[in-house]
């Protein structure tokens, strides 16, 4: 049997928690980030691809209103509330999709959701960050009526805030892809502005443009990019031309590919930028 002490203390220790829960105070909001200063970029241009491969317009308040990839395959209208982006819709070929951006506590984008033109949730892609940095996404896809993981990516960075390094693993999805895990790698950065981060979060020639205004994967511009585990791998260095206001105008690379028949081969890449 308990004794009255015992309930004593009970009784002081559950009025102790009763008066600290009446005085503790609110947990204060969290402030909301502030939007990357937009860079007015007006088309990216790559040979042998789509042209232009992007496209953007902006309203008055230079947010992006409008986008185009690989040359109207994708056309998206871009809705906005305040400086955050609430829906993406597109509207080309008969595909009407729409990503719906939901928020986090501190104001980052947490969930992007994309709904058929049927009204049914097919993709949902999951954000994670790190001290404010974009360090994770999950990406799950409607299978047979399951939603089902099919690929997470990882990102960590350099100390200057640049993107060190982005991480793709896709498991084993039964009748749709086999595991398969790559790792990209960024070194040798400038400090001039970058403008084509954005694409490293749409690897795929199919996915759906992905915006985040809130977001810098990419300060400047790296020299350098190794790719390395499943499939096709190799290194690409990097040289650029600038305008007078540090905006890359030309992005030229020298590639060499590092696994497979074709190791050892050599290869270029080039993109074209223009601006507002």
């Amino acid at each position: 049997m308990r004794s009255r002490f015992t309930y004593l203390f009970m009784l002081a220790a559950a009025m102790a928690a009763c008066g600290d829960a009446g005085t503790t105070e609110p947990t204060p909001t969290p402030t909301p980030p502030d939007p990357i200063p937009a860079v007015p970029l007006r088309e990216i241009v790559i040979p042998n691809l789509p042209s232009p491969y992007y496209h953007f317009d902006y309203d008055a308040a230079g947010r992006v209103r409008a986008a185009s990839f690989a040359s109207g395959l994708r056309i998206y209208t871009v809705t906005h509330d305040g400086d955050r982006i609430t829906e993406v819709k597109n509207d080309a070929l008969g595909n009407l999709d729409r990503l719906v951006y939901d928020y986090d506590g501190s104001g980052r984008v947490g969930e992007i959701r994309t709904i058929d033109r049927d009204g049914v949730l097919y993709i949902r892609l999951r954000l994670s960050y790190t001290d404010g940095k974009l360090t994770g996404l999950e990406r799950k896809r409607l299978l047979a009526g399951v939603m089902v993981v099919e690929k997470t990516v990882s990102l960590a960075y350099h100390p200057d805030g640049n993107l060190k390094e982005i991480g793709e693993h896709r498991p084993r999805v039964e009748g749709r892809q086999e595991e398969a895990t790559t790792l990209v790698r960024f070194d040798q950065y400038d400090t001039r502005t970058n403008v084509d981060g954005f694409t490293l979060l749409q690897p795929e020639f199919f996915e759906h443009l992905i915006l985040l205004p809130f977001v810098q994967l990419q300060k400047g511009n790296p020299g350098r990019e190794t790719r390395t585990g499943d499939g096709v791998n190799f290194i690409i260095d990097y040289v650029y031309d600038y305008d007078g206001s540090g905006r890359p105008l030309t992005k030229r690379g020298e590639g060499t590919f590092s696994s497979g028949t074709d190791a050892g081969r050599r290869f270029q890449t080039r993109a074209d930028f223009t601006y507002y």
